[in-house]
């Protein structure tokens, strides 16, 4: 089967009607989990979304954040991965793939440079990654813009 024909699949999510909203509230719900440190029911969310709707950053990203958080860096790495390959664009999804690549020394090095690259970004990833660059020591972080 090639890639193109299991590209223009319909989703689960858009098979059984699921509104971007829905998806998004449901996200809300994991990140509560998330920040609340109840990652096991955090990761059911997560997965059940990028099962869901294998197309959406979100969870993805998100499922790298708790990766990172239980200490396990190459699963934090493999979902920032998916996530950026979906929203190469998107500042908090590069961001999210920044910190994954920092938790690992081997990789630490390309995470700064995503993190230099995002710190002339406006609003809350830039801003992060100017602070996990002053943090890390670099004092090429540019000031706010």
């Amino acid at each position: 089967m090639n890639q193109t024909s299991t590209m223009e699949r319909p989703t689960l999510a858009e098979l059984q009607g699921m509104t971007a909203e829905l998806g998004r509230g449901i996200a809300g719900l994991a990140r509560g989990e998330l920040e609340e440190g109840r990652l096991d029911a955090a990761r059911e969310i997560l997965e059940g979304l990028a099962v869901t709707n294998p197309r959406d950053p979100i969870p993805w990203a998100m499922l790298s954040q708790l990766e990172r958080r239980r200490g396990r860096s190459v699963a934090a790495r493999l979902c920032a991965e998916v996530a950026v390959r979906l929203a190469p664009e998107d500042p908090q999804v590069r961001l999210v793939r920044a910190e994954a690549l920092l938790a690992d020394p081997r990789e630490a090095e390309r995470g700064k440079s995503e993190l230099a690259a995002l710190s002339g970004e406006a609003g809350a990833p830039g801003l992060r990654a100017r602070a996990l660059l002053t943090a890390l020591g670099d004092a090429a972080a540019p000031p706010a813009r």
